[in-house]
């Protein structure tokens, strides 16, 4: 784990520096298309030193970073053979700079050192290249000339953090942890969301048993940046050092659950790192950003998929992968746009078909309140329906069109959709408790139960209970009810534990009049579980007159009365019961 996330650590710094070079213009959702111009523009004439240089900056933004060097040593070639003007020059020192760039992500850091070196011979002032030599001498382990580096980097830029960053850190590799603190704490000044200078602060604090100091650096730097799970293990362990044995316990079992979730990323980056190939290395970025998107992180998916189509503009995968991370983040034209390329590129990609069936159905959601037309959840259903037609085991093609027809209140249709779900995958709970509700509304109320206990006994069987169970069992409950089993019913409601279930329960032998008792008591638990619900005072107010218990029954339907002034019924109710 420790070398991946050097790795990682290097390409972070490496797009850090890149950025230093050409001020951000935002996030380019084009890198594919930018290529191939530039690439058209240098076939015309292959002299325009500008253009080869955005080319090779755009190779860089994609971790490109074999075509980058050729590029910058394309463009290093030509200016040699050029009578030296001022233009000249400055072009020549942004190309050894993004060639040291380069061939840092290569990890080849003695050919950034020299490549760096020559941009600085040509601009010696240019704070970012004198930080870029730090980071590579640091990488060879060279930490006094790193020191000395990032010392005149600092002095010609003493406003960025990142360079007041890694400066503390190689004064940690030499030992000197107060100037290395110092550096740390002015970086967070400048960056307070810098997630590593906390970490390293952390680190710092630690080796002198600051426990208290440490716990909230390592804190900071994990709520700054998820990903850093040394973060999370160095919490833990500084809470066992500091005597706190549960929260340690606590610390570690997060840092497992992370671990697990997190360190295929890792993997994959190391893979990365490890590959030259462009085709494999656009295949390893789409698998980013597919375990992006797996965690909800759907900016950073977008970004991994926009290297990939960079270094392979007909990976279908990729294009697929950005439309589901652009739909959502509510990007939805671009979403479309992106889904389509990869249906021109694979027609018979069902992917392709649900991610527009994905994106359509995003719309459709958001029409409720923006009164975008109604007839995306048509078009959703008609890709969903496509993907099954060219894959018809796509079981998540299946459950979307269930949850579509059910919604719509299509209920035949919705059911069909939900038994071949499970003829697929006769595991899926949730698929059975939709089943359930399907049969419910049209009245066929065993074929209900059946579905519903079902997904009652697959629930049982995982390891965690999922959050419709408890509406699987009120729904038994209103079923059970209905058809008057009442201890049946009594029993799934209480199962069920929603405010909603016990008022069922006290309303159900309310009206059969019988456990009256208990259903005083089931009411008041409604009351206790949520007690700004109106008609929960007002069914205790009826149970309470039928026994004879005025004073329960006057306060409970005062308090409906007060909650909704207006319910000519509950006002009624009240005459009633001062006649009383």
């Amino acid at each position: 784990m420790k070398r991946a996330c050097l790795l990682v650590i290097t390409l972070i710094l490496v797009g850090w520096l890149l950025l230093r070079i050409h001020p951000a213009d935002g996030f380019q959702s084009e890198a594919a298309a930018k290529i191939q111009a530039y690439r058209a523009q240098l076939a015309a004439d292959a002299t325009q030193t500008g253009i080869r240089l955005q080319l090779a900056k755009v190779y860089l933004q994609i971790e490109a970073y074999e075509q980058a060097a050729a590029e910058y040593q394309h463009v290093i070639g030509t200016e040699k053979r050029k009578i030296p003007a001022s233009g000249a020059l400055a072009q020549s020192a942004e190309a050894f700079y993004g060639l040291g760039l380069a061939s840092a992500g290569l990890e080849k850091f003695d050919a950034a050192i020299t490549a760096y070196r020559d941009a600085l011979a040509i601009a010696p002032d240019w704070a970012h290249i004198h930080a870029a030599l730090g980071s590579a001498y640091a990488n060879t382990h060279r930490y006094e000339a790193a020191l000395a580096a990032y010392n005149i980097a600092v002095a010609l830029q003493p406003n960025d953090a990142r360079i007041h960053h890694h400066l503390g850190n190689v004064y940690s590799k030499r030992g000197k942890r107060d100037k290395a603190r110092q550096q740390q704490l002015r970086a967070i000044a400048l960056a307070p969301n810098l997630a590593s200078a906390h970490y390293q602060l952390g680190l710092l604090y630690a080796q002198q048993k600051q426990w208290e100091a440490a716990i909230a650096a390592y804190q900071n730097a994990y709520a700054y940046d998820a990903e850093l799970l040394e973060a999370l293990y160095n919490l833990a362990q500084a809470y066992r050092r500091s005597g706190d044995k549960a929260a340690a316990r606590s610390q570690m079992a997060r840092f497992e659950e992370q671990k697990a979730v997190l360190q295929p990323l890792q993997q994959l980056r190391g893979a990365l790192q490890r590959t030259r190939d462009s085709m494999e290395r656009a295949q390893i970025l789409t698998n980013i950003g597919r375990l992006y998107l797996n965690i909800g992180l759907a900016e950073k998916a977008a970004w991994e998929y926009e290297k990939a189509i960079g270094q392979n503009p007909k990976l279908a995968t990729a294009y697929n992968g950005l439309g589901i991370a652009y739909a959502m983040q509510e990007k939805y034209p671009e979403a479309l746009a992106a889904q389509q390329k990869a249906l021109q590129i694979q027609p018979d990609f069902a992917q392709a078909h649900a991610g527009l069936g994905f994106v359509y159905l995003m719309q459709s959601q958001r029409a409720t309140n923006a009164r975008l037309p109604e007839g995306n959840i048509e078009l959703a259903l008609k890709h969903y329906r496509q993907a099954i037609a060219l894959e018809p085991q796509f079981v998540e093609a299946h459950r979307k069109i269930g949850r579509i027809l059910l919604n719509q209140k299509r209920y035949a249709a919705a059911r069909e959709a939900y038994q071949a779900l499970l003829a697929l995958k006769p595991d899926d709970a949730a698929a059975s408790h939709n089943l359930g509700l399907c049969y419910a509304y049209q009245g066929q109320t065993n074929a209900a139960l059946d579905a519903l206990e079902k997904a009652v006994t697959l629930c049982s069987e995982l390891p965690a209970q999922p959050p419709f169970l408890v509406e699987t069992y009120h729904l038994i409950g209103e079923l059970q009810a209905a058809q008057g089993n009442l201890d049946a019913a009594e029993a799934a409601y209480l199962a069920s534990g929603l405010p909603k279930a016990y008022h069922a329960l006290a309303q159900l032998y309310g009206q059969h009049r019988v456990k009256l008792d208990a259903a005083i008591g089931y009411a008041q638990k409604a009351i206790a579980l949520k007690p700004n619900v109106a008609r929960y005072y007002n069914t205790l107010a009826l149970i309470a007159f039928r026994k004879g218990d005025e004073h329960q029954a006057e306060t409970a339907i005062r308090k409906a009365v007060e909650l909704e002034p207006e319910n000519r019924n509950y006002r009624e109710g009240l005459k009633q019961i001062l006649k009383r």
